[in-house]
């Protein structure tokens, strides 16, 4: 036999009715208690507030009527069942008056009994269940209340994000007012950064209640390792799109050590998503009370947390707007310049080019991209462009398809692109199709569209721009292309022709001023032959002349023919046309011997200090050695200009001096000139590769040297580079890559 799950109270003056009955109502009900009188049953009464009593009318110190009075004093719904052997009608009259539930006469059947403690447990049931339900409902109430409180708050923070976009003074409003709404002490938000290859959270933005210290200054909380056991857990749930609260006892201990000196009791923190990717959290805190957050505030908290999410993601999407349209005005100005340099090239097309340049200037300076966003294929949202663009009106569109204004012929590829940029996120792609204006007329527009999360939800942001007039360009551009490459074909022949001249022209003023020096080494040879002869001549008068003197002095004279021979030969190789010779393996340290031999002299003359440093004497690459030379020499004369310029202001007190060194390091061969000159302006370092560029006077240079040096080391597939600080020094550094024979 079920029980019933209430408490009965059992009264009677009768010790063995209150054994047998203690057993008989036992099997019935959870818990049975004894009292042997009224007072002593009132008092029982007090003390355990049973479901039901059943007592007798006639007993010692206190009746069962009387007790049932004392009772109903205290609580007036209290439940009575009287068992009396009397049956006078003044008993039953008084009992009613009391307010018995029902009355039975001695000896009671069981049945009854049972039946009359049924019906008072099912009365209970109900009135328990009747007071459990109006206590829901007014904690329902009260919880309804405060998410109504939250979601007003998450209702302004989309009105302040929509309307002032994502920046600390809206953020800071928008923590304050969900902050305020939640009832919590302290709302703040974590962002996600990378370094060093580590993943970290920072805390950037706070809002504490009255009372609560603030942890944005909280040194702990400025670079937090998601690897670290005290965020690992995080880091892995929010980052899978899960949140993390409860209470912070029941928070592993590595948690507890960072959580706790916060003074934080309950916390929910809830991850913010851009584009799909994880950002960082938004955490709530409270710190004055163990707290179970319900279903709905964590439901209305993640929208708020979404709403920061599509603020971030808006923001940067306004950027690349503003840096499309930077790049679509680049790229108007450079298209422009070309349409006029081609039309004063042809001037048979002059008219045809102006028209042409005026539409496409006139499309592109007016261009303010239409923008739609679209949610399961439903258009949400449109801007003003779009209705100029296409003639509807916003009712008109909002709610419908895009591909309601799409061309008959291109709406397959609209449909496969909305698929493929929903299944994947990837940069702005563009395709062109044709629409149907509201006048039904067909128009050619590309399309970009980006996937974003709007209100929890995805969807596609899609720029739509007018490219007509660019279609109908486009063949008459092909046209003009045909002929513009067969003039390029012949402006780079004639570029090859110059480039030719200005080396050679470069050769000529390099040995213009080495003559000098060059001069005085065949001199110096010319001297000796001139001394060996005159000696000769003197012993020949006096009869004095041997054999082996005259072998001695002859081959004296031979090797200082060769000397003179070397020298004139190497200048002849280097300032001849090399238009046409290939490209050949050479030892680097002969090619910088050879520089030195036609500088040498020079830079002794000048008093110029020139050291010399070469190792790996072995090594070769590939290029014309003649030309590398040419580049030695341009930069050992701006080494000795910028020292002689720099002695001429610092008088005695300076000590010319150039150095030279030769290296292999990593497969490439290095050559470092370095001299202590007058150094190079900062601000005019980004120019002396071009053309013609010098701070010479006419008489000094043309500019030619290095714009030419990094041509040759550019096509030996090498690298210039130039360091300098000025009024100090400036270092050349020659890396070419070493052929492996």
């Amino acid at each position: 036999m079920e029980k019933f799950n209430i408490s009965v109270l059992f009264v009677d003056d009768e010790k063995i009715l209150r054994t047998v009955y203690n057993r008989i109502i036992g099997d019935w009900v959870d818990i049975v208690y004894l009292a042997e009188n009224g007072m002593e049953g009132f008092e029982m009464y007090q003390k355990y507030h049973p479901d039901l009593v059943i007592t007798d009318i006639k007993m010692p110190i206190m009746n069962g009527l009387d007790m049932t009075l004392k009772i109903r004093n205290i609580n007036p719904n209290a439940r009575v069942i009287v068992l009396s052997a009397f049956s006078e009608a003044n008993y039953l009259i008084r009992a009613i008056e009391v307010g018995i539930k029902n009355f039975l006469l001695k000896p009671v059947d069981n049945i009854k009994l049972h039946t009359a403690i049924h019906e008072q447990a099912s009365a209970i049931a109900f009135e328990y269940k009747v007071i459990d339900e109006e206590k829901k409902r007014i904690i329902a109430e009260k919880e309804l209340k405060h998410n109504e409180q939250i979601l007003q708050a998450v209702s302004e923070t989309a009105e302040q994000l929509l309307t002032y976009g994502f920046n600390t003074q809206s953020i800071n409003y928008c923590l304050q007012c969900i902050g305020t709404a939640a009832q919590v002490s302290r709302v703040y938000l974590f962002e996600n950064y990378s370094e060093g290859g580590e993943n970290f959270s920072r805390q950037t933005y706070e809002w504490v209640a009255n009372g609560i210290e603030a942890q944005l200054d909280n040194t702990n909380l400025l670079a937090v390792p998601h690897d670290d056991a005290s965020f690992n857990r995080w880091a892995t749930e929010l980052s899978q799109h899960n949140n993390v609260y409860g209470l912070i006892k029941d928070f592993p201990t590595d948690e507890r050590a960072i959580l706790e000196p916060q003074d934080i009791v309950s916390v929910i923190a809830i991850p913010i998503f851009v584009s799909n990717s994880w950002y960082g959290f938004i955490g709530f805190d409270d710190c004055l009370q163990e707290r179970n957050w319900s279903s709905s505030e964590i439901s209305t908290l993640t929208t708020a947390a979404n709403l920061l999410g599509a603020a971030i993601y808006r923001t940067k999407i306004e950027k690349q707007l503003q840096q499309l349209n930077s790049d679509l005005e680049e790229r108007v100005q450079q298209r422009t310049q070309k349409l006029q340099e081609e039309i004063h090239e042809r001037k048979m097309a002059e008219l045809l080019l102006r028209q042409s340049e005026e539409k496409y200037r006139t499309i592109f300076e007016n261009a303010n991209d239409a923008i739609f966003l679209s949610i399961d294929a439903q258009i949400k949202l449109i801007n003003p462009r779009f209705y100029e663009l296409t003639g509807y009106y916003p009712n008109q569109l909002i709610g419908k398809s895009f591909i309601d204004l799409v061309h008959p012929d291109f709406r397959e590829i609209v449909i496969n692109n909305y698929k493929n940029r929903m299944l994947q996120e990837s940069a702005l792609q563009s395709y062109d199709i044709q629409i149907l204006t509201a006048n039904n007329v067909t128009k050619w527009v590309e399309i970009k569209s980006s996937q974003l999360i709007w209100e929890g939800s995805a969807g596609l942001l899609s720029f739509m721009t007018d490219i007509q007039d660019r279609k109908s360009f486009e063949s008459e551009l092909r046209l003009l292309n045909v002929n513009l490459e067969a003039r390029v074909v012949e402006e780079l022949k004639h570029r090859e022709k110059q480039q030719e001249l200005f080396l050679h022209k470069s050769k000529l003023e390099s040995l213009g001023e080495l003559s000098a020096g060059m001069a005085h080494e065949i001199n110096q040879p010319l001297g000796g032959l001139s001394m060996s002869l005159e000696n000769i001549l003197d012993d020949l008068s006096t009869n004095q002349l041997s054999t082996e003197y005259l072998k001695s002095k002859i081959s004296l004279m031979f090797s200082d023919i060769e000397r003179i021979r070397k020298i004139i030969d190497h200048v002849r190789i280097f300032s001849r046309d090399q238009q046409n010779e290939e490209q050949v393996p050479f030892s680097v340290s002969e090619v910088i011997n050879d520089s030195l031999l036609l500088v040498n002299r020079l830079f002794i003359n000048n008093q110029i200090d020139l050291s010399v440093s070469i190792r790996d004497n072995n090594q070769y690459v590939m290029g014309n050695p003649s030309r590398l030379e040419q580049v030695l020499l341009n930069i050992l004369s701006n080494s000795r200009h910028a020292v002689e310029e720099k002695k001429s202001r610092k008088a005695d007190k300076f000590i010319k001096a150039i150095s030279l060194e030769s290296f292999t390091k990593n497969d490439m061969h290095i050559i470092e000139i370095v001299d202590n000159g007058i150094g190079i302006p900062e601000h005019i370092i980004g120019n002396i590769f071009d053309p013609f560029f010098t701070t010479k006077n006419a008489n000094d240079g043309t500019g030619l040297g290095l714009s030419i040096s990094y041509g040759i080391i550019r096509d030996m597939n090498g690298s210039i580079e130039v360091e300098s600080e000025q009024g100090i020094r400036t270092k050349v550094t020659i890396k070419l890559p070493i052929l492996h024979l």
